[in-house]
């Protein structure tokens, strides 16, 4: 958690807002996907992006909102032609092009920017991590495998559920 005052629900329950969820998740998929091993690719941390993978097996991909794009990204805070991610000289590379909202790496509004497994990829309002993934996790540009999302609001519901119940012991 943040230095913030915990929320707690009425029973001890924890409660999360969207933004600690989106944290939560963007930091299992830093610590699962940043190893030095596997194929790079952009994994959607905010919803409805979320678990989305997109295989980077080609040298240039052009990012937004339009039909055309390489890496399609309908939402209203896209721009139709947002940005592109290009492999240069042995570096993955993000370059904003023509976007209202601007394309963020690791928070900060960049023009064009090295990336590096781990950072995080904002286009416009649409977060996602530079990740390299495993055979396993292989999958089509666009096409969700098993949701790395769904596994964390799994293990957060668990977690959520014992410390309730924890709580509610302990009140007794």
């Amino acid at each position: 958690m943040t230095d913030k005052k915990q929320k707690v629900g009425p029973q001890g329950t924890q409660v999360f807002d969207l933004s600690e969820v989106e944290s939560l998740l963007a930091k299992e998929l830093k610590e699962q996907h940043t190893d030095g091993n596997g194929h790079p690719a952009l994994v959607g941390i905010s919803k409805p992006f979320s678990g989305q993978k997109f295989l980077l097996t080609q040298k240039k991909y052009q990012v937004g909102r339009t039909a055309d794009s390489d890496i399609r990204i309908d939402e209203p805070s896209v721009s139709s032609t947002h940005a592109k991610v290009v492999y240069v000289e042995d570096q993955w590379k993000v370059v904003n092009l023509l976007s209202s909202n601007g394309t963020y790496v690791n928070g900060d509004k960049v023009s064009e920017s090295d990336i590096y497994p781990g950072d995080q990829i904002r286009f416009g309002g649409v977060e996602f991590m530079f990740c390299l993934i495993d055979d396993k996790g292989k999958s089509k540009h666009g096409a969700g495998g098993s949701s790395t999302f769904a596994k964390v609001a799994i293990v957060g519901t668990v977690v959520i559920a014992a410390l309730a119940a924890a709580a509610y012991l302990f009140m007794k």
